[in-house]
């Protein structure tokens, strides 16, 4: 099935997202959308999907028009969009999650749902794309990739002849990611028309047969695959060239000297969470920048959590300027000066019905007596809007009107604000363009340059390796690895002591 839009255009009340742009998806192709975020690519997938409702422009499926009054019209009509953010209702299982719309398929008397059949047709679809996911598996138990997989299978459930993926890959592991696009590929052998939108260019490399590139809500370019470079592609999203070392130096041998005669801001000695982590022995300096790595579920994300306070019951010892460490909830944390960015921007990091200024003051809401000071806070705001660069009208505008990867800069910014001394980041750059990604770069280096310590955990190796002074690799909760100062390794050496 085709599907030409042609001329669209979208505001969002003096906000242009799209300004006369033009796609064409085509049976058995993938067009890859890119462009910084905020260029437009989101929005443009929700206004084909009847998430949002054009301001002008046309749309044509197969030569006849196409106008859905809404998701579910464009659902029958045979288009499927899977969000960028999070979209699981944690209150239903996994097979109810992939047919939340269409429960009523599996009713018999009475409107009494055969679960049994509703299970079994979920099972078939997660088993066709690899997702290694049981329906019968508890959903809390279940990793922010895994959730991805059950939207994916979510939209497969509709057999959608036009199928529209936004950022699908930034939740997954390297593994998930090489699942999905093998999938991908075999969806185009089944001639279903695909736009896929991703950040990383390598993922567009292997399965797209086209790119369109978006700048600021307008068009830039069509291109076949393979007829610009990855330099050229970046240049054409920022409008600026940009260089091959994006990461900024952080390692030297005045900092090495430093820490080695000083005494670490934290220490974790033979910490131990029954059945999450085992003997865990770390070191963090002032102005350090310690990199994380390990598969999911491998132990990482337990060791924020447990400095956090949010993963209970550790034992070992934990000190924190050189006072006993034992948060009993990430409250107690936030107040001793750790700051923690979490993987999940919009399920954990804020609230995104709130404006920008009330989620980037929310961890350090300056008061006037007992009185809130909503002046001081206001210029607070500003102050981190502008030093951020976050693209919004104001301060005051809420945050659903903003796109991934300034709502990622706004959950920095509210961990910034409280000045912590010690910054914990999951996945900071998770879903953002190259663009977004040297700003947070070099807001994070500023920071460990002011003698901010930093725990950074990403399963983006060239980031882990081209941020981190040190780096920690994690295996069955465990420490598997410890790459030093003075070494430099490779993404083949992290991957060989992660699995």
């Amino acid at each position: 099935m085709q599907l030409l839009a042609r001329n669209i255009s979208k505001s969002f009340g003096v906000t242009c997202a799209l300004d006369d742009v033009s796609i064409d998806l085509e049976p058995g192709k993938v067009r890859a959308l890119v462009g910084e975020n905020g260029a437009g690519k989101s929005t443009l997938f929700k206004v084909i999907a009847a998430h949002e409702k054009k301001d002008s422009g046309t749309i044509t499926l197969d030569g006849q028009a196409y106008n859905p009054a809404n998701m579910q019209a464009a659902h029958a009509a045979g288009v499927a969009l899977v969000f960028q953010e999070i979209t699981i209702s944690t209150s239903l299982g996994i097979a109810e999650n992939i047919f939340i719309d269409r429960m009523r398929h599996f009713s018999r008397a009475f409107g009494i749902v055969d679960a049994k059949a509703m299970r079994k047709a979920a099972q078939r679809i997660l088993d066709e794309i690899g997702a290694g996911v049981s329906v019968n598996q508890d959903l809390h138990q279940l990793d922010l990739g895994q959730w991805k997989i059950i939207e994916i299978a979510r939209a497969l459930s509709n057999e959608p002849k036009v199928l529209l993926l936004d950022e699908s890959t930034a939740y997954l592991n390297t593994q998930e990611v090489d699942a999905l696009l093998r999938v991908i590929n075999t969806l185009k052998e089944r001639g279903i028309s695909i736009g896929f939108v991703s950040h990383h260019l390598d993922e567009v490399a292997k399965v797209a047969d086209a790119i369109t590139i978006l700048k600021d809500g307008a068009w830039v370019g069509d291109y076949a695959v393979g007829e610009l470079t990855t330099d050229q592609i970046g240049g054409l999203m920022v409008g600026r060239e940009i260089g091959h070392d994006i990461y900024p130096a952080t390692k030297s041998v005045e900092k090495q000297r430093l820490w080695a005669s000083t005494a670490p801001i934290l220490s974790l000695e033979d910490v131990a969470v029954n059945g999450r982590l085992e003997n865990i022995d770390l070191t963090l300096h002032r102005g350090e920048i310690l990199g994380i790595g390990g598969l999911k579920g491998s132990g990482g994300e337990d060791i924020l959590a447990v400095i956090t306070g949010e993963l209970p019951g550790p034992t070992g010892q934990m000190r924190f300027e050189g006072k006993e460490h034992h948060p009993k909830i990430p409250a107690d944390a936030w107040d001793a000066g750790i700051g923690y960015l979490p993987g999940n921007r919009t399920g954990e990091g804020l609230i995104v019905d709130f404006s920008v200024q009330e989620n980037l003051t929310m961890a350090s809401r300056p008061r006037r007596g007992p009185f809130r000071d909503k002046k001081t806070e206001r210029k607070s705001s500003e102050l981190l809007t502008t030093d951020l660069h976050i693209k919004a009208a104001s301060s005051a505008v809420p945050c659903t009107s903003l796109s991934g990867g300034n709502l990622q800069k706004v959950v920095l910014g509210k961990c910034m604000a409280p000045n912590p001394k010690i910054l914990l980041l999951n996945n900071p750059t998770r879903g953002i363009d190259i663009g977004a990604r040297i700003e947070i770069y070099r807001i994070i280096h500023a920071l460990a340059a002011q003698g901010v310590s930093v725990i950074l955990l990403s399963e983006d190796l060239p980031e882990l390796i081209g941020l981190s002074d040190r780096i920690l690799i994690t295996r069955v909760g465990r420490i598997s690895k410890v790459f030093n100062h003075d070494e430099a390794p490779t993404e083949a050496e992290i991957i060989n002591h992660m699995i």
